[in-house]
């Protein structure tokens, strides 16, 4: 178990330092309290975290516990109908765009997520859907697994999802689930429970 943790760690930070040497890494403090992101979602934090200003190289709003390829915390905030949930990258060849759709139910946002996850050849399990309150909506939660192709790292995850007024709120945290996802999940749920959509 101790080398597998070594060999998650080595990885995670040869990734990280790859994306600082392409200036995807740079880094703010998040405090305790309430925090507003793309200044539409307000969340209430109980704990610190890590932001990175570019997220994941499509702009998403990223926040970390232990390392952008450890554990993400992400924003998908107030996409229209018609949005892309995700930049499609430049350099991906006969790849769909990622369009939310008003109408979609939440089987067909949960497949949208997966189009974005697994566009880079990782592979998807959904586990578990059930409804929730989120952002003063009927919406739902979601829980999956997800292999990465990149580095074939096992990842547990948990997303909360809403549509309100014709936008799709997410928020989405994702650890490996050996360890990391069973310490930060309940951080992620709490500030997931806490969302709110300034007006």
């Amino acid at each position: 178990m101790m080398t597998t943790q070594k060999n998650l760690t080595r990885r995670a930070l040869l990734t990280v330092a790859a994306l600082a040497l392409a200036g995807c890494a740079s880094v703010s403090k998040i405090e305790v309290g309430e925090i507003t992101v793309k200044n539409r979602l307000a969340v209430t934090t109980t704990t610190a975290w890590n932001q990175f200003e570019r997220g994941l190289g499509d702009d998403t709003p990223t926040w970390t516990k232990e390392g952008i390829t450890i554990d993400a915390l992400q924003f998908y905030v107030g996409i229209k109908d018609g949005g892309l949930l995700a930049a499609t990258p430049s350099n991906t060849k006969g790849v769909a765009p990622l369009i939310f759709k008003a109408g979609m139910q939440p089987a067909e946002v949960v497949a949208l997520y997966q189009g974005l996850v697994t566009r880079d050849g990782s592979s998807f399990i959904l586990n578990r859907i059930a409804p929730m309150d989120f952002v003063g909506v009927t919406g739902f939660r979601f829980e999956y697994e997800l292999t990465r192709k990149i580095d074939d790292v096992r990842l547990q995850g948990v997303a909360y999802a809403g549509v309100r007024n014709g936008e799709l709120f997410m928020i989405n945290y994702s650890a490996p689930r050996l360890r990391f996802f069973a310490t930060y999940a309940p951080q992620a749920e709490t500030l997931a429970r806490s969302a709110r959509v300034k007006s």
